[in-house]
């Protein structure tokens, strides 16, 4: 073969090569391009259904639709921010019963104790629905701020329906608070219904348990694993 023949032959294996070679990089490259569209696409869709961040979710807190404040709720709680507890407690005086009983759900399941007062302060209220109070109690049973169980004792002396009744006790017992343990045996042995008694009975062992609780992980090192110091010989 001439010089010739090997120098017009040497172009064209070159841009075969070359040619191989951005076929295999195009390739390589579709997977992540499509990854990529596929992660923008997701995150597009997150934002115009839930929202970008909590000032998203406030503004909709703020809408004339029920809707959308509901579902500003639902995602504020599923934020997991502490900067959420604060707007979420705001949202317990919305005007929709749904966005209402909603919020106290999620404060309940978020522990969040700083909405526990307020919680108290919606308990008391007359123009709280009574299935909304049963809610409350429920979730001030989950968040278990011992503060809660002295008002929830005073609220089981009005005339109470017996779910409502068992509800708050049932809270108690959950709350562990030995506030509750003397109004827990009055119920247990003098209410009139069997299964709010029952119920206030079990409550009182639950707060027992607690305290025994408490009791051993505050208590020191116990003495009896220390070796006992020899007398001192006598003369």
């Amino acid at each position: 073969m001439s010089g010739g023949s090997r120098a017009a032959k040497a172009p064209v294996v070159c841009s075969a090569r070359l040619l191989l070679a951005l076929a295999l990089i195009s390739c390589a490259a579709v997977p992540a391009i499509a990854q990529i569209n596929s992660d923008q696409m997701r995150q597009r869709y997150d934002k115009s259904t839930k929202g970008g961040s909590i000032d998203d979710f406030v503004k909709k807190l703020n809408s004339n639709d029920a809707d959308a404040r509901l579902e500003a709720v639902k995602s504020l709680g599923a934020s997991k921010d502490a900067k959420a507890i604060a707007y979420l407690i705001a949202a317990l005086g919305d005007p929709d019963m749904r966005v209402q009983a909603k919020t106290v759900d999620i404060l309940g399941e978020l522990r969040a104790t700083d909405a526990s007062p307020v919680l108290i302060q919606y308990l008391f209220l007359r123009s709280s629905d009574y299935k909304l109070k049963q809610r409350i109690l429920a979730s001030l049973g989950k968040i278990g701020d011992q503060r809660s169980a002295r008002p929830i004792v005073e609220f089981l002396h009005r005339d109470l329906d017996p779910e409502t009744r068992g509800t708050a006790i049932f809270a108690l017992g959950e709350i562990g608070s030995p506030d509750a343990l003397e109004a827990l045996g009055h119920i247990s042995v003098e209410d009139e219904n069997p299964s709010v008694r029952r119920l206030a009975g079990e409550a009182a062992s639950k707060v027992q348990a607690h305290q025994e609780v408490r009791r051993k992980e505050v208590k020191g090192p116990s003495e009896t694993f220390l070796e006992p110091k020899a007398p001192p010989p006598q003369e």
